[in-house]
């Protein structure tokens, strides 16, 4: 490389948010929704195979430079570490027990207590409080729900969600939540009014 254009270090930030290039403009005031977001897990906020830390999520981190993270509407998945399951707080769970390998002799404890851990997370959004969806007016800034493609972000709504809920079973084998991605949808997509619940998520944000 040149040294004409060979750099210490990164240039300097760019301040003006025209580039140097006037723009004209017909906007008088505040723009209502000054950021919706539509998408898939990336967008949700997914980590750790769970949707929990939402406030993390890059649109939330856009919000907040933006200036209206206070207005900015997501959904909150705080229970048991989110949907559908948080590996890395069940990896805590087994560290803070067992230390930071677990011995052959505390193996079949270990199973025992994930299978434990599992088993808690399943009743609390199928059975208890995680399966109340919050009731709320105010349509959703970030629309994104994790594992969701175009043809759901055109046709899937929040009655279509309810009907695809199935009856909980406590399942000795299988201990992931039923339906997850549905049962995070319905914190997503608006509900109420009772019209409201047949938007769909490109329909939400328009």
């Amino acid at each position: 490389m040149a040294d004409s254009v060979r750099r210490e270090g990164p240039r300097a930030p760019e301040t003006d948010p025209k580039l140097g290039v006037d723009v004209a403009t017909k906007w008088v005031g505040n723009p209502q929704h000054r950021l919706v977001t539509v998408g898939d897990s990336l967008t949700q906020g997914f980590q750790s195979a769970a949707i929990f830390n939402t406030p993390l999520s890059y649109p939330a981190i856009v919000a907040h430079e933006l200036g209206c993270l206070p207005s900015f509407r997501h959904p909150l998945y705080e229970g048991h570490g989110g949907l559908p399951f948080n590996l890395e707080l069940f990896l805590r769970d087994l560290e803070a027990r067992y230390g930071r390998t677990v011995d052959w002799w505390e193996a079949p404890q270990a199973l025992f207590r994930a299978r434990g851990v599992m088993d808690r997370v399943e009743d609390y959004w199928e059975r208890g409080p995680g399966r109340a969806v919050p009731s709320t007016t105010a349509i959703m800034h970030n629309l994104a729900v994790f594992g969701w493609d175009l043809r759901d972000a055109l046709s899937k709504s929040a009655d279509e969600c309810r009907k695809r809920i199935d009856a909980p079973r406590d399942d000795l084998v299988n201990q992931l939540v039923q339906n997850a991605g549905e049962r995070a949808a319905l914190r997503v997509l608006p509900t109420r009014p009772q019209s409201a619940g047949a938007l769909t998520q490109l329909g939400a944000a328009a």
